[in-house]
């Protein structure tokens, strides 16, 4: 099977993650593959925040599961109420990718994180996703929060993803549901 290929079926969500640190080239590797990654009329607007602060990234946890109490979605909600729960899923770095409030920006933050978490695959090291730290810049402490972060003016966080070792073995085998698929010829 093609290596690209295969490097997409193997690639999972990780929920646990070592404490080992993720070293600057390696993070400037997958880095670069973000900022590779298409974007609509080639604008190349995105704005990349990478944390290696624990501290930052304790303090960002709990303020956004402080706000992802009062939604609607019970799921969500009852994730905000654990104590235990880490949005970070204790990762070594967190990536916040954010781009202009304007369309179809939203899709080109997707795409860079979708590179980034091939090219952090491909190097021998697992992601996730994780938009639930977006819920921080919905809360009363967004405007000290995207200074922190410095955030640029007008720009929006569209996602975020984790990236270290994992702590477990290999994952069990993928299955897929839904995603129908129509062809039309």
């Amino acid at each position: 099977m093609n290596e690209t290929l295969q490097l997409i079926r193997q690639r999972r969500s990780i929920k646990k993650f070592q404490e080992t640190r993720v070293p600057d080239d390696m993070a400037e590797a997958i880095l670069e593959a973000g900022r590779l990654a298409p974007c609509s009329m080639n604008r190349q607007e995105r704005h990349f925040t990478v944390v290696q602060s624990q501290e930052l990234m304790a303090d960002m946890n709990r303020e956004s599961k402080a706000v992802a109490v009062g939604v609607k979605d019970r799921y969500l909600s009852l994730m905000a109420q654990s104590e235990n729960y880490s949005i970070f899923h204790h990762a070594p770095l967190l990536i916040i990718v954010s781009g202009p409030d304007e369309p179809m920006v939203e899709s080109d933050c997707a795409a860079a994180i979708q590179n980034m978490m091939i090219a952090a695959e491909s190097l021998g090291y697992s992601t996730c996703w994780v938009n639930y730290v977006l819920f921080l810049f919905q809360g009363s402490k967004d405007a000290e929060y995207r200074e922190k972060l410095d955030i640029p003016e007008r720009y929006c966080p569209y996602g975020a993803l984790v990236i270290g070792t994992k702590e477990d073995g290999p994952p069990g085998e993928r299955t897929i549901r839904g995603n129908t698929v129509n062809h039309i010829r």
